[in-house]
């Protein structure tokens, strides 16, 4: 079997603390049908098709206690590293679960589409020999929010061995952003009419937890929503 016939190892790790300044403790605080903000992200995230596995990576620090124990209670895969040193902490990850292509979800995006991560998988796959970074965050339609990235972990071991600044070692996606030149960076678009960019569905502080919560409660967005049902609420 040569290398090219081999599956890749997928897997998306979702980047999650309790130590928000704005709005501690932010991935807990609840969304909807009693579900919190990261509970519902992950269950989510576990329908995608293309991906082995979701893994939420917290830190060691003991303010992060509290949450490995909901993730263990919830029987999560739950990885624990840096707090500081977000790169190292995905280096870590993808070493011990030897995971070859990552895909990057904050938690503070519970609207994430799984579609959409399907779809960039399959496009990643598919290009993989001239493409190192995929994202729909910068440069795109999509609504800041349900943010998806995906790089190799071959990329990202250079970039763990490389790396310069603390903002590198902080903010993952830095180090190949500032780099353009060196790595084949994509930014990846829907083919729905509509831009869509205007809108802010993260959440940084209490008030838009809040804004999320009126899709569901008042724009009839569904649980298990389709990224075109997010668009008809948007305009709604």
């Amino acid at each position: 079997m040569s290398s090219n016939d081999i599956k890749p190892n997928v897997s998306i790790i979702v980047q999650a603390r309790l130590g928000s300044t704005r709005f501690p403790e932010k991935v807990l605080a609840k969304l909807i049908n009693g579900e919190s903000v990261l509970g519902y992200l992950v269950k989510r995230l576990s329908t995608c098709r293309l991906a082995n596995k979701v893994i939420v990576a917290t830190t060691t620090s003991p303010k992060d206690d509290k949450l490995a124990d909901w993730l263990k209670q919830r029987k999560i895969i739950c990885f624990r590293g840096s707090e500081d040193n977000c790169l190292d902490r995905f280096y870590q990850v993808c070493k011990q679960f030897n995971i070859n292509i990552l895909v990057r979800i904050t938690s503070d995006c519970p609207l994430v589409i799984p579609e959409v991560v399907d779809e960039m998988i399959r496009y990643y796959l598919d290009n993989q020999d001239h493409l190192d970074y995929l994202s729909n965050r910068q440069q795109t339609n999509f609504p800041e929010g349900v943010d998806v990235e995906i790089f190799s972990f071959k990329i990202l071991a250079e970039a763990h061995k490389e790396l310069t600044n603390q903002e590198e070692r902080e903010h993952i996606n830095y180090f190949f952003l500032n780099r353009s030149l060196h790595y084949s960076l994509q930014y990846f678009n829907h083919d729905s009419r509509g831009n869509y960019s205007n809108f802010k569905l993260s959440v940084d502080k209490p008030d838009e937890l809040k804004q999320i919560r009126r899709l569901f409660e008042e724009k009839e967005l569904p649980f298990n929503f389709s990224m075109k049902q997010l668009f008809i609420a948007l305009e709604k």
